[in-house]
């Protein structure tokens, strides 16, 4: 629950916290789909008309890249055949991610 400040001329604003933590299940999606290389995943988002190298998925799917572009993502989207919340986790602050290897935190 978030709590609201009376700011000037009584209009509630929300109060500050710390950024959300995101953590990338790319790879644990690949897993539920079969998917057993990134480089496969590659192949997939390149007949869709996707390109990205395999270096830069790579880092997309380990959590490693810190920009990841909307194109890349519907790609995911659609190859995986999934929705962004299951490509995406999102924690509030103070909690530990599932994977902090795979944590972003913005």
């Amino acid at each position: 629950m978030s709590r609201s400040t009376p700011a000037k001329g009584g209009i509630a604003t929300p109060a500050l916290t710390a950024p959300a933590t995101l953590a990338f299940r790319i790879r644990i999606v690949m897993a539920e789909r079969g998917i057993r290389s990134v480089a496969a995943l590659q192949r997939m988002l390149k007949t869709i008309g996707v390109e990205i190298s395999v270096p830069q998925l790579i880092r997309i799917v380990d959590g490693q890249s810190s920009h990841v572009s909307t194109t890349v993502l519907g790609g995911l989207i659609a190859v995986l055949q999934c929705g962004i919340e299951d490509l995406i986790a999102v924690t509030s602050s103070g909690q530990v991610p599932y994977n902090q290897a795979t944590a972003l935190v913005y």
